[in-house]
């Protein structure tokens, strides 16, 4: 039994050792990527807000607000009864 336990330590250090590389050269593979497309990717800006080109209708605003107002009634009345 100890013959078995000393040929699988080198064995198990050693896929250890192979994953614990591979994971190292994983990471490097992502950090150059991302630097490469940081350095040849298009630079992208925040396009500015454009406002609205039509305002809202104020019966569309006051039936917004009203079922906004009645939604959040029936949230609290379901909320109060257990």
């Amino acid at each position: 039994m100890e013959n078995l336990v000393s040929q699988g330590m080198p064995l198990a250090l050693f896929g250890i050792g192979i994953v614990f590389v591979f994971l190292c050269l994983l990471v490097l593979a992502t950090r150059a990527m991302s630097i490469l497309t940081e350095r040849l990717g298009p630079v992208l800006g925040v396009a500015p807000e454009k406002p609205a080109d039509y305002p809202a209708p104020p019966a569309q605003v006051a039936a917004i607000i009203a079922a906004v107002t009645m939604h959040r009634q029936r949230l609290r009345a379901s909320r109060a009864t257990p």
